[in-house]
């Protein structure tokens, strides 16, 4: 599977970024620490340039592979990286992945994840003949929640100890999208 844009329009480019793009990776990473870093736990001050270099090659070996599919959302006036939504835990017997994204600080609130969400669920539905996505909210997470739900998914349920967070079990709102929903 070798697609690597998903999405553009006037603003906003949503594509597979490359490990020539580490730089402005980490710097999204970086400015987003304070808000990310309450949910996502690989998301520290500890975040290096190196994880970025890392994370975008792990990336691209797994969209070649067709295991994973991690793109970003690029600000096409400046070229920041301004966000990152995948697809990842793909089950090709049960047709479904989970779909996670980040916006970083200072673009939030511009609708950037919900666009991010809808545009990789369609590539999901007719690229990849997926026919489940599910989100994973942990508990608190209003925002992450709202996205979903402004995306057209349908909230599943506060599931317990369905993520692990700095080694602990914590509970999690699930929402799935379907083909249908979009």
């Amino acid at each position: 599977m070798m697609t690597r844009q998903i999405y553009q329009d006037e603003k906003i480019e949503i594509r597979a970024a490359t490990e020539l793009e580490a730089i402005t990776h980490f710097a999204a990473v970086q400015a987003s620490v304070a808000e990310i870093g309450e949910w996502e736990s690989w998301c520290t001050d500890k975040y290096s340039l190196e994880d970025s270099r890392k994370y975008l090659t792990d990336s691209e070996h797994k969209r070649h592979r067709g295991t994973e599919f991690n793109f970003c959302l690029f600000e096409r006036a400046t070229g920041n990286l301004i966000g990152s939504v995948g697809i990842n835990r793909i089950s090709q017997d049960y047709k479904f992945s989970n779909l996670g994204y980040w916006i970083r600080t200072g673009y939030t609130g511009q609708g950037l994840a919900t666009l991010a969400v809808r545009a990789t669920a369609q590539f999901a539905f007719k690229e990849l003949e997926l026919t489940r996505l599910e989100i994973v909210a942990m508990d608190g997470n209003d925002r992450s929640r709202r996205v979903a739900e402004k995306a057209g998914a349908t909230s599943e349920g506060l599931h317990r100890n369905r993520l692990y967070y700095h080694g602990q079990p914590r509970d999690a709102w699930m929402y799935s999208l379907i083909p249908g929903d979009l």
